[in-house]
Protein backbone atom coordinates (compact mmCIF):
# COMPACT_ATOMS: atom_id res chain seq x y z
CA UNK A 1 0.00 0.00 0.00
CA UNK A 2 1.10 3.18 -0.53
CA UNK A 3 1.95 5.57 2.52
CA UNK A 4 1.29 8.94 0.50
CA UNK A 5 -2.28 9.70 0.32
CA UNK A 6 -4.41 9.09 -2.82
CA UNK A 7 -5.23 11.51 -5.40
CA UNK A 8 -8.96 12.04 -5.52
CA UNK A 9 -10.79 12.36 -8.56
CA UNK A 10 -14.62 12.74 -9.48
CA UNK A 11 -16.35 12.44 -12.34
CA UNK A 12 -19.54 14.20 -12.11
CA UNK A 13 -21.70 13.10 -15.59
CA UNK A 14 -24.57 15.56 -14.86
CA UNK A 15 -27.85 14.67 -15.78
CA UNK A 16 -26.78 10.93 -15.98
CA UNK A 17 -29.85 8.84 -14.39
CA UNK A 18 -29.27 5.02 -13.26
CA UNK A 19 -31.61 3.27 -15.48
CA UNK A 20 -29.64 4.53 -18.45
CA UNK A 21 -26.34 3.65 -17.03
CA UNK A 22 -25.87 0.13 -15.60
CA UNK A 23 -28.17 -1.40 -18.27
CA UNK A 24 -26.32 0.14 -20.89
CA UNK A 25 -23.78 -1.96 -23.04
CA UNK A 26 -22.72 0.78 -25.35
CA UNK A 27 -20.87 2.21 -22.18
CA UNK A 28 -18.06 0.43 -22.33
CA UNK A 29 -15.49 2.53 -20.10
CA UNK A 30 -17.92 3.38 -17.75
CA UNK A 31 -19.14 -0.36 -17.57
CA UNK A 32 -15.53 -1.64 -17.37
CA UNK A 33 -15.54 0.60 -14.20
CA UNK A 34 -18.42 -0.67 -12.43
CA UNK A 35 -17.29 -4.48 -13.34
CA UNK A 36 -14.06 -3.55 -12.06
CA UNK A 37 -14.78 -1.80 -8.73
CA UNK A 38 -17.57 -0.75 -6.51
CA UNK A 39 -21.34 -0.10 -8.14
CA UNK A 40 -23.74 1.64 -6.55
CA UNK A 41 -27.22 0.26 -7.86
CA UNK A 42 -29.06 2.54 -5.56
CA UNK A 43 -27.19 5.76 -5.18
CA UNK A 44 -29.60 8.77 -4.44
CA UNK A 45 -28.90 12.30 -5.41
CA UNK A 46 -29.56 14.76 -2.88
CA UNK A 47 -31.33 17.21 -4.73
CA UNK A 48 -33.45 17.30 -8.22
CA UNK A 49 -30.90 20.21 -10.10
CA UNK A 50 -27.21 20.61 -9.99
CA UNK A 51 -27.23 23.37 -7.50
CA UNK A 52 -29.44 21.94 -4.61
CA UNK A 53 -26.87 18.75 -4.99
CA UNK A 54 -23.66 19.98 -5.31
CA UNK A 55 -24.32 22.45 -2.08
CA UNK A 56 -25.42 19.03 -0.48
CA UNK A 57 -22.51 16.61 -1.75
CA UNK A 58 -19.90 19.70 -0.87
CA UNK A 59 -21.47 20.34 2.36
CA UNK A 60 -22.44 17.30 3.76
CA UNK A 61 -25.96 19.04 4.54
CA UNK A 62 -29.78 17.91 3.26
CA UNK A 63 -30.39 20.10 0.94
CA UNK A 64 -33.47 21.66 3.06
CA UNK A 65 -31.08 22.70 5.60
CA UNK A 66 -28.57 24.84 3.27
CA UNK A 67 -30.92 28.23 2.86
CA UNK A 68 -28.92 29.41 0.41
CA UNK A 69 -29.85 26.35 -2.11
CA UNK A 70 -33.39 25.68 -0.74
CA UNK A 71 -34.26 28.87 -0.18
CA UNK A 72 -35.56 28.25 3.10
CA UNK A 73 -39.03 26.80 1.16
CA UNK A 74 -39.13 24.59 3.80
CA UNK A 75 -39.44 26.90 6.73
CA UNK A 76 -42.38 29.03 5.13
CA UNK A 77 -39.96 31.03 3.29
CA UNK A 78 -40.42 33.04 -0.25
CA UNK A 79 -42.95 32.24 -2.70
CA UNK A 80 -41.00 32.27 -5.23
CA UNK A 81 -41.20 30.14 -7.88
CA UNK A 82 -37.27 30.44 -9.57
CA UNK A 83 -34.36 30.21 -7.21
CA UNK A 84 -31.85 30.97 -9.91
CA UNK A 85 -33.71 34.55 -10.61
CA UNK A 86 -34.19 34.94 -6.62
CA UNK A 87 -30.33 33.89 -5.84
CA UNK A 88 -26.95 33.93 -7.83
CA UNK A 89 -24.84 31.81 -4.70
CA UNK A 90 -25.70 28.63 -3.52
CA UNK A 91 -23.82 28.52 -0.31
CA UNK A 92 -22.15 31.00 1.70
CA UNK A 93 -18.70 32.64 1.85
CA UNK A 94 -15.93 30.85 3.33
CA UNK A 95 -18.15 27.48 4.17
CA UNK A 96 -16.15 24.72 5.22
CA UNK A 97 -16.64 21.80 1.95
CA UNK A 98 -15.43 18.80 1.29
CA UNK A 99 -12.54 20.90 -1.19
CA UNK A 100 -11.86 22.90 1.91
CA UNK A 101 -11.21 20.15 3.60
CA UNK A 102 -8.94 18.56 1.49
CA UNK A 103 -7.12 21.61 1.04
CA UNK A 104 -6.33 21.66 4.53
CA UNK A 105 -4.76 18.25 4.25
CA UNK A 106 -2.36 18.95 1.95
CA UNK A 107 -4.27 18.57 -1.59
CA UNK A 108 -3.89 20.91 -4.40
CA UNK A 109 -7.63 21.51 -4.67
CA UNK A 110 -8.94 22.09 -8.57
CA UNK A 111 -12.55 22.23 -10.26
CA UNK A 112 -13.59 21.71 -14.10
CA UNK A 113 -17.12 22.91 -14.74
CA UNK A 114 -18.60 23.14 -17.84
CA UNK A 115 -22.07 23.78 -15.94
CA UNK A 116 -23.08 27.59 -15.38
CA UNK A 117 -24.70 26.46 -12.11
CA UNK A 118 -21.14 24.78 -11.04
CA UNK A 119 -18.76 27.97 -11.20
CA UNK A 120 -16.26 31.00 -8.95
CA UNK A 121 -19.96 33.01 -9.10
CA UNK A 122 -22.27 30.91 -7.97
CA UNK A 123 -19.94 29.89 -4.50
CA UNK A 124 -20.57 26.33 -4.85
CA UNK A 125 -16.38 26.56 -6.09
CA UNK A 126 -15.32 27.61 -2.52
CA UNK A 127 -12.58 25.70 -1.33
CA UNK A 128 -11.19 24.86 -4.66
CA UNK A 129 -7.90 26.72 -4.69
CA UNK A 130 -8.21 26.91 -9.04
CA UNK A 131 -11.35 26.58 -11.16
CA UNK A 132 -11.72 26.18 -14.46
CA UNK A 133 -15.23 27.87 -15.65
CA UNK A 134 -14.98 25.63 -19.10
CA UNK A 135 -18.97 26.82 -19.41
CA UNK A 136 -17.74 30.38 -19.69
CA UNK A 137 -14.18 29.28 -22.05
CA UNK A 138 -15.88 27.17 -24.35
CA UNK A 139 -18.95 29.66 -25.09
CA UNK A 140 -16.35 32.40 -25.30
CA UNK A 141 -14.39 30.24 -28.39
CA UNK A 142 -17.28 29.64 -30.22
CA UNK A 143 -19.59 32.90 -29.43
CA UNK A 144 -17.99 35.57 -27.66
CA UNK A 145 -20.73 38.20 -27.17
CA UNK A 146 -23.00 35.29 -25.70
CA UNK A 147 -20.50 34.28 -22.96
CA UNK A 148 -19.86 37.35 -21.52
CA UNK A 149 -23.65 38.81 -21.86
CA UNK A 150 -24.67 35.39 -20.12
CA UNK A 151 -21.73 36.15 -17.05
CA UNK A 152 -22.93 39.64 -16.95
CA UNK A 153 -26.28 38.67 -16.23
CA UNK A 154 -24.68 36.36 -13.60
CA UNK A 155 -22.95 38.76 -12.09
CA UNK A 156 -25.54 41.20 -12.20
CA UNK A 157 -27.61 38.91 -9.67
CA UNK A 158 -32.09 39.41 -9.70
CA UNK A 159 -31.67 43.53 -10.08
CA UNK A 160 -30.14 43.37 -13.68
CA UNK A 161 -32.64 40.19 -14.01
CA UNK A 162 -35.44 42.13 -13.29
CA UNK A 163 -34.88 45.48 -14.89
CA UNK A 164 -34.63 42.91 -17.70
CA UNK A 165 -37.97 41.41 -17.41
CA UNK A 166 -39.25 45.21 -16.80
CA UNK A 167 -38.44 46.62 -19.97
CA UNK A 168 -39.66 43.42 -21.75
CA UNK A 169 -43.40 43.90 -20.03
CA UNK A 170 -43.35 47.39 -20.78
CA UNK A 171 -43.02 46.32 -24.38
CA UNK A 172 -45.67 43.77 -24.37
CA UNK A 173 -48.81 46.24 -22.85
CA UNK A 174 -48.61 48.47 -25.85
CA UNK A 175 -49.89 44.91 -28.08
CA UNK A 176 -53.32 43.82 -27.96
CA UNK A 177 -54.20 40.61 -25.91
CA UNK A 178 -54.44 38.58 -29.23
CA UNK A 179 -51.17 39.33 -30.76
CA UNK A 180 -49.27 39.09 -27.03
CA UNK A 181 -50.71 35.68 -27.06
CA UNK A 182 -49.58 34.74 -30.27
CA UNK A 183 -46.23 36.59 -30.13
CA UNK A 184 -45.57 34.70 -26.67
CA UNK A 185 -45.53 31.51 -27.73
CA UNK A 186 -43.53 32.11 -31.04
CA UNK A 187 -41.01 34.23 -28.97
CA UNK A 188 -40.91 31.06 -26.54
CA UNK A 189 -40.41 28.56 -29.66
CA UNK A 190 -37.71 30.85 -31.04
CA UNK A 191 -36.20 31.60 -28.06
CA UNK A 192 -35.20 27.59 -27.00
CA UNK A 193 -34.34 27.09 -30.45
CA UNK A 194 -31.94 30.31 -30.67
CA UNK A 195 -29.90 30.26 -27.24
CA UNK A 196 -29.43 26.29 -28.01
CA UNK A 197 -28.07 27.20 -31.46
CA UNK A 198 -26.17 29.85 -30.30
CA UNK A 199 -24.44 28.24 -27.17
CA UNK A 200 -24.17 25.13 -28.84
CA UNK A 201 -25.95 22.97 -26.60
CA UNK A 202 -27.52 21.32 -29.98
CA UNK A 203 -23.96 20.27 -30.71
CA UNK A 204 -22.84 16.42 -29.31
CA UNK A 205 -19.69 17.90 -27.38
CA UNK A 206 -20.78 21.01 -24.94
CA UNK A 207 -17.46 21.15 -23.66
CA UNK A 208 -15.76 17.46 -22.82
CA UNK A 209 -13.44 17.96 -25.56
CA UNK A 210 -12.13 21.40 -24.47
CA UNK A 211 -12.51 19.87 -20.48
CA UNK A 212 -10.05 16.78 -21.84
CA UNK A 213 -7.92 19.13 -23.24
CA UNK A 214 -7.59 21.49 -20.18
CA UNK A 215 -7.17 18.37 -18.24
CA UNK A 216 -4.15 16.95 -19.76
CA UNK A 217 -2.49 20.18 -20.17
CA UNK A 218 -2.87 20.29 -15.84
CA UNK A 219 -1.84 17.24 -14.66
CA UNK A 220 1.40 17.51 -17.12
CA UNK A 221 2.39 20.83 -15.43
CA UNK A 222 0.95 19.68 -12.12
CA UNK A 223 3.04 16.38 -12.24
CA UNK A 224 6.17 18.18 -13.16
CA UNK A 225 5.92 20.97 -10.68
CA UNK A 226 4.10 19.96 -7.08
CA UNK A 227 4.26 16.74 -5.13
CA UNK A 228 1.40 17.43 -3.65
CA UNK A 229 -1.60 14.99 -3.94
CA UNK A 230 -4.67 16.56 -5.96
CA UNK A 231 -8.54 16.61 -5.71
CA UNK A 232 -10.12 17.04 -9.21
CA UNK A 233 -13.67 17.91 -9.34
CA UNK A 234 -14.88 17.20 -13.31
CA UNK A 235 -18.39 17.94 -14.70
CA UNK A 236 -19.53 16.68 -17.98
CA UNK A 237 -22.72 18.46 -19.39
CA UNK A 238 -23.16 16.55 -22.34
CA UNK A 239 -26.30 14.25 -20.95
CA UNK A 240 -28.54 17.83 -19.77
CA UNK A 241 -30.66 19.43 -21.91
CA UNK A 242 -30.69 20.47 -25.10
CA UNK A 243 -30.43 17.60 -27.01
CA UNK A 244 -29.07 17.31 -30.60
CA UNK A 245 -32.58 16.35 -32.42
CA UNK A 246 -34.71 17.61 -35.14
CA UNK A 247 -35.01 21.20 -35.03
CA UNK A 248 -38.89 21.27 -35.23
CA UNK A 249 -38.72 19.56 -32.39
CA UNK A 250 -39.51 22.42 -29.37
CA UNK A 251 -37.44 21.51 -26.47
CA UNK A 252 -39.14 24.20 -23.79
CA UNK A 253 -40.71 21.48 -21.02
CA UNK A 254 -42.55 23.97 -20.08
CA UNK A 255 -44.88 23.72 -23.40
CA UNK A 256 -45.45 20.27 -22.72
CA UNK A 257 -45.74 20.16 -19.17
CA UNK A 258 -48.39 23.34 -19.04
CA UNK A 259 -49.94 20.89 -21.99
CA UNK A 260 -49.97 23.71 -24.65
CA UNK A 261 -47.68 21.16 -26.48
CA UNK A 262 -48.43 17.55 -26.30
CA UNK A 263 -45.71 15.37 -25.34
CA UNK A 264 -46.39 12.52 -27.85
CA UNK A 265 -44.59 8.94 -27.95
CA UNK A 266 -42.92 10.35 -31.08
CA UNK A 267 -40.89 13.55 -29.25
CA UNK A 268 -40.55 11.49 -25.58
CA UNK A 269 -38.65 8.87 -27.96
CA UNK A 270 -36.09 10.95 -30.20
CA UNK A 271 -35.34 12.90 -27.10
CA UNK A 272 -34.72 10.28 -24.81
CA UNK A 273 -32.57 8.21 -28.03
CA UNK A 274 -30.80 11.66 -28.55
CA UNK A 275 -29.72 11.58 -24.41
CA UNK A 276 -28.51 8.05 -24.93
CA UNK A 277 -26.41 9.19 -28.11
CA UNK A 278 -24.87 11.86 -25.93
CA UNK A 279 -23.86 9.47 -23.37
CA UNK A 280 -21.96 7.20 -25.41
CA UNK A 281 -19.95 10.58 -26.66
CA UNK A 282 -19.28 11.01 -22.75
CA UNK A 283 -18.26 7.21 -21.83
CA UNK A 284 -15.96 7.69 -24.92
CA UNK A 285 -14.20 11.04 -23.34
CA UNK A 286 -14.05 9.44 -19.62
CA UNK A 287 -12.05 6.77 -21.17
CA UNK A 288 -9.95 9.49 -22.82
CA UNK A 289 -9.37 11.46 -19.70
CA UNK A 290 -8.80 8.71 -17.55
CA UNK A 291 -6.23 7.43 -20.27
CA UNK A 292 -4.26 10.66 -20.11
CA UNK A 293 -4.57 10.29 -16.38
CA UNK A 294 -2.87 6.95 -16.39
CA UNK A 295 0.08 8.01 -18.64
CA UNK A 296 0.52 10.42 -16.56
CA UNK A 297 1.22 9.06 -13.70
CA UNK A 298 -1.87 10.69 -11.74
CA UNK A 299 -3.55 6.92 -11.27
CA UNK A 300 0.18 5.58 -9.78
CA UNK A 301 -1.72 5.86 -6.68
CA UNK A 302 -5.84 7.41 -6.81
CA UNK A 303 -9.18 7.30 -5.75
CA UNK A 304 -11.52 7.38 -8.98
CA UNK A 305 -15.14 8.13 -8.55
CA UNK A 306 -18.01 8.10 -11.20
CA UNK A 307 -21.58 9.93 -10.19
CA UNK A 308 -24.20 12.34 -11.37
CA UNK A 309 -26.11 15.14 -9.28
CA UNK A 310 -29.62 14.12 -10.71
CA UNK A 311 -31.46 12.10 -13.29
CA UNK A 312 -33.53 13.07 -16.15
CA UNK A 313 -37.56 12.34 -17.06
CA UNK A 314 -38.52 11.52 -20.66
CA UNK A 315 -42.48 11.55 -20.32
CA UNK A 316 -42.24 9.02 -17.13
CA UNK A 317 -45.15 10.00 -14.25
CA UNK A 318 -45.97 12.89 -17.11
CA UNK A 319 -42.54 14.74 -16.21
CA UNK A 320 -39.68 16.15 -18.60
CA UNK A 321 -35.95 16.66 -17.86
CA UNK A 322 -35.38 17.24 -14.31
CA UNK A 323 -36.31 19.55 -11.00
CA UNK A 324 -39.30 17.92 -10.37
CA UNK A 325 -40.58 15.21 -7.80
CA UNK A 326 -38.04 12.86 -6.60
CA UNK A 327 -39.14 9.74 -9.22
CA UNK A 328 -36.49 7.30 -9.67
CA UNK A 329 -35.86 8.63 -13.04
CA UNK A 330 -34.66 11.69 -11.58
CA UNK A 331 -33.30 10.73 -7.88
CA UNK A 332 -31.47 7.49 -8.63
CA UNK A 333 -28.08 8.16 -10.01
CA UNK A 334 -25.10 6.38 -10.53
CA UNK A 335 -22.32 5.36 -8.55
CA UNK A 336 -18.70 4.00 -9.20
CA UNK A 337 -16.01 4.11 -7.34
CA UNK A 338 -12.65 2.37 -8.20
CA UNK A 339 -9.07 2.63 -6.47
CA UNK A 340 -6.00 2.47 -9.06
CA UNK A 341 -2.22 1.50 -7.62
CA UNK A 342 0.15 1.92 -9.68
CA UNK A 343 -2.07 2.64 -12.87
CA UNK A 344 -3.85 -0.58 -12.37
CA UNK A 345 -7.62 -0.67 -11.55
CA UNK A 346 -7.77 -2.63 -7.90
CA UNK A 347 -10.23 -5.38 -8.55
CA UNK A 348 -13.18 -5.43 -5.93
CA UNK A 349 -15.74 -6.06 -8.11
CA UNK A 350 -18.83 -5.78 -5.78
CA UNK A 351 -22.11 -4.31 -6.42
CA UNK A 352 -24.28 -2.80 -3.32
CA UNK A 353 -28.06 -2.64 -3.70
CA UNK A 354 -28.55 -1.04 -0.60
CA UNK A 355 -29.47 2.64 -1.14
CA UNK A 356 -26.81 5.36 -0.27
CA UNK A 357 -26.68 8.69 -0.07
CA UNK A 358 -24.52 11.25 -2.36
CA UNK A 359 -25.13 14.11 0.71
CA UNK A 360 -22.69 11.74 2.57
CA UNK A 361 -20.02 11.02 -0.43
CA UNK A 362 -17.66 14.00 1.03
CA UNK A 363 -17.18 11.97 4.61
CA UNK A 364 -16.80 8.98 2.50
CA UNK A 365 -13.89 10.26 0.44
CA UNK A 366 -12.77 12.31 3.63
CA UNK A 367 -12.28 8.58 5.39
CA UNK A 368 -10.83 6.93 2.24
CA UNK A 369 -7.84 10.26 2.98
CA UNK A 370 -7.32 9.59 6.34
CA UNK A 371 -8.24 6.56 7.72
CA UNK A 372 -5.58 5.37 4.11
CA UNK A 373 -9.01 2.57 3.33
CA UNK A 374 -9.19 1.43 0.17
CA UNK A 375 -11.95 2.38 -1.15
CA UNK A 376 -15.35 4.04 -0.28
CA UNK A 377 -16.83 2.47 3.01
CA UNK A 378 -17.87 5.48 4.44
CA UNK A 379 -21.09 5.98 6.11
CA UNK A 380 -23.25 6.92 3.02
CA UNK A 381 -26.22 3.98 4.62
CA UNK A 382 -28.93 5.22 6.56
CA UNK A 383 -30.73 8.82 6.12
CA UNK A 384 -30.94 8.62 2.22
CA UNK A 385 -33.05 11.68 0.90
CA UNK A 386 -34.00 13.22 -2.10
CA UNK A 387 -35.43 16.92 -2.08
CA UNK A 388 -36.92 19.03 -4.22
CA UNK A 389 -37.12 22.66 -3.67
CA UNK A 390 -38.60 24.79 -6.17
CA UNK A 391 -38.15 25.17 -9.72
CA UNK A 392 -34.85 26.07 -11.06
CA UNK A 393 -35.30 27.99 -14.55
CA UNK A 394 -34.90 31.39 -13.56
CA UNK A 395 -35.20 33.35 -16.77
CA UNK A 396 -39.41 34.10 -16.77
CA UNK A 397 -40.72 33.86 -13.38
CA UNK A 398 -40.98 37.48 -12.93
CA UNK A 399 -42.52 38.45 -16.14
CA UNK A 400 -44.56 35.63 -16.31
CA UNK A 401 -46.66 36.62 -13.03
CA UNK A 402 -47.00 40.06 -14.84
CA UNK A 403 -47.83 38.73 -18.25
CA UNK A 404 -50.45 36.01 -16.96
CA UNK A 405 -52.89 38.39 -16.88
CA UNK A 406 -52.81 39.48 -20.42
CA UNK A 407 -51.73 35.89 -22.13
CA UNK A 408 -53.49 32.30 -21.86
CA UNK A 409 -49.98 30.78 -22.69
CA UNK A 410 -48.62 32.66 -20.05
CA UNK A 411 -51.09 31.82 -17.75
CA UNK A 412 -51.08 28.08 -18.39
CA UNK A 413 -47.22 28.13 -17.90
CA UNK A 414 -47.34 29.83 -14.35
CA UNK A 415 -49.59 27.56 -13.03
CA UNK A 416 -47.86 24.44 -14.25
CA UNK A 417 -44.31 25.97 -12.72
CA UNK A 418 -46.77 26.65 -9.49
CA UNK A 419 -47.72 23.39 -9.45
CA UNK A 420 -44.58 21.38 -9.66
CA UNK A 421 -42.95 23.69 -7.84
CA UNK A 422 -44.21 22.09 -4.71
CA UNK A 423 -41.89 20.98 -2.76
CA UNK A 424 -40.94 17.32 -1.87
CA UNK A 425 -38.51 14.76 -0.54
CA UNK A 426 -38.39 11.26 -1.26
CA UNK A 427 -37.38 9.25 2.16
CA UNK A 428 -35.56 5.81 1.51
CA UNK A 429 -36.01 3.00 4.77
CA UNK A 430 -36.26 -0.71 5.26
CA UNK A 431 -36.71 -1.21 2.16
CA UNK A 432 -39.02 1.37 1.38
CA UNK A 433 -39.35 4.47 -0.49
CA UNK A 434 -41.95 7.82 0.59
CA UNK A 435 -42.56 10.60 -1.43
CA UNK A 436 -44.14 13.38 0.55
CA UNK A 437 -45.30 16.10 -0.61
CA UNK A 438 -45.40 19.23 1.61
CA UNK A 439 -49.04 20.56 1.24
CA UNK A 440 -51.55 20.02 -1.36
CA UNK A 441 -50.68 16.02 -2.78
CA UNK A 442 -51.08 13.06 -1.18
CA UNK A 443 -48.03 10.95 -0.05
CA UNK A 444 -46.93 8.04 -2.12
CA UNK A 445 -44.93 5.30 -1.61
CA UNK A 446 -43.14 2.47 -3.23
CA UNK A 447 -41.14 -0.52 -2.13
CA UNK A 448 -37.58 -0.14 -2.96
CA UNK A 449 -37.41 -3.32 -5.65
CA UNK A 450 -40.33 -1.12 -7.68
CA UNK A 451 -38.05 -0.11 -9.85
CA UNK A 452 -40.76 2.18 -12.11
CA UNK A 453 -42.89 3.07 -8.74
CA UNK A 454 -45.51 1.87 -10.38
CA UNK A 455 -47.78 0.32 -7.40
CA UNK A 456 -48.22 3.42 -4.62
CA UNK A 457 -48.56 1.09 -1.19
CA UNK A 458 -49.19 3.92 0.68
CA UNK A 459 -52.69 2.71 1.85
CA UNK A 460 -51.07 -0.23 3.41
CA UNK A 461 -48.47 1.40 5.37
CA UNK A 462 -49.71 4.61 6.66
CA UNK A 463 -47.28 4.22 10.53
CA UNK A 464 -44.48 3.33 8.32
CA UNK A 465 -45.01 6.42 6.41
CA UNK A 466 -45.31 8.57 9.23
CA UNK A 467 -42.52 7.43 11.23
CA UNK A 468 -40.46 8.42 8.86
CA UNK A 469 -41.32 11.63 7.91
CA UNK A 470 -40.29 12.02 11.52
CA UNK A 471 -37.13 11.10 10.65
CA UNK A 472 -36.49 13.02 8.49
CA UNK A 473 -38.06 16.31 9.85
CA UNK A 474 -35.31 15.58 13.19
CA UNK A 475 -32.46 14.86 10.57
CA UNK A 476 -32.80 17.83 8.94
CA UNK A 477 -33.12 19.80 12.42
CA UNK A 478 -30.16 18.26 13.57
CA UNK A 479 -27.94 19.80 10.44
CA UNK A 480 -29.48 23.10 10.30
CA UNK A 481 -26.34 24.99 11.46
CA UNK A 482 -23.28 25.84 8.33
Amino acid sequence: MHSRRPNVVMFMLDTLRASDTYTNSALTNINRMAMEGLSYTNAVAPGTWTATSHASMFTGKPVSAIPDASKDLFNGGTEKIDPWFVKTKFLPDSINTLASKLGSMGYSTSLFSNNPFLNSMTNLSEGFQTTYDLWKDTNASKKGMLSRKASKLLQGGSRTRIKMMDVSYAVSRILPAPLLDKLYLDLRVRLDRGVAENDFTYKMDRGANRTNKVIKSYIRKRAQSDIMPKFMFINYIEAHENYPVRKEIVQDKWLYMSRIMELDENTRSELHKAYLRRIRYLDKKVGEAIKDMRESGLLDNALVILLSDHGQFFGEHGLLYHSMAPYSEVSNVPLISLRFIDGKPVKERKVIDEPVSLGRIGSAVVEVVTKNQTNLNGNMFGNVYSEHTGISEGWDEYLLAKLRRRSKFADMIYKAKMEHNRQAVAIYHNGMKLIHFYGGRPDELYAINDKMEEQNIISGHKSEAADMRKRHSKYVANHTSL
